[in-house]
């Protein structure tokens, strides 16, 4: 399928990397709906896509660890363009940066419900349309935390250890239909959470914690997201349809294939 006749939903899209694989996929021609929770952050985000690249995206306000508002969202997106060929799980909140005896159970399951539970609801949306047509793709934003241990960042870490096998089971699953499901592993970018994570106290997260965060940013180390979408475009395109089931960073998917100059 041409990508011009690809229509995705694109979650947490109102910034960062979001964002950035929505405006990668305008320009190349996608039909793309974005979802995000701050109904300003995304008016805002979609008038300056629509204005650099000249496409027309679809805002759509609302919270992934919501069903009625997954329900809502997705039936726009498919009245809308007709179906959804790709989604991009890209949701996610830090959590609460702090020991487990400290984090309270609100806090706790908020960040499993919008890293892992939005996953599941969107995914569950999407699926029945994309197993009708038999074809698809899930793209999954997880994070090298959810395999291995890093202080203070226990609930988080559980949710992408969670996202990482929710990509592996799915994937399994959904091969008979012809609908690859891959996770992307970015790596540290530079994103309005490393800005939270810099701006904290360094008593909150620990100060050799603190510390390595604040390097990144001055060493140079965080990858630009725009540099990230490409994986993205390759994971929605034809070209990767030999691949599903996947988990890893962009040298892992450089190795099955994937060339960020094409």
């Amino acid at each position: 399928m041409p990508v011009q006749e690809k229509a995705a939903l694109v979650t947490g899209s109102g910034r960062g990397l979001g964002k950035a694989i929505v405006e990668a996929y305008a320009r190349l021609g996608f039909k793309v709906a974005m979802m995000s929770l701050n109904p300003e952050e995304l008016k805002k985000a979609s008038d300056g896509i629509s204005r650099r690249t000249g496409a027309e995206v679809v805002r759509l306000a609302g919270d992934v660890s919501c069903p009625e508002d997954v329900t809502r969202t997705t039936q726009e997106t498919i009245e809308r363009f007709g179906r959804i060929d790709v989604l991009v799980n890209n949701a996610g909140i830090i959590g609460p940066p702090r020991f487990l005896e400290d984090t309270d159970l609100q806090a706790w399951n908020r960040t499993l419900g919008v890293n892992l539970g939005g996953f599941y609801l969107c995914s569950r949306a999407v699926l029945p349309s994309m197993v009708e047509r038999r074809q698809g793709k899930i793209i999954n934003i997880v994070s090298g935390l959810g395999e291995m241990p890093y202080p203070r960042f226990c609930a988080y870490a559980v949710s992408k250890a969670g996202a990482i096998q929710f990509t592996r089971s799915l994937a399994s699953e959904m091969q008979p239909w012809n609908i690859q499901v891959n996770a992307i592993d970015p790596g540290v970018m530079d994103t309005s959470m490393q800005d939270h994570l810099r701006n904290l106290d360094p008593g909150v997260l620990g100060e050799d914690v603190h510390r390595n965060f604040v390097a990144y940013k001055e060493q140079g180390t965080l990858k630009d997201p725009r540099d990230v979408a490409l994986l993205a475009v390759f994971l929605a395109s034809d070209d990767s349809s030999h691949i599903t089931g996947e988990i890893g960073t962009l040298g892992h998917y450089r190795q099955l294939g994937w060339r960020p100059g094409r």
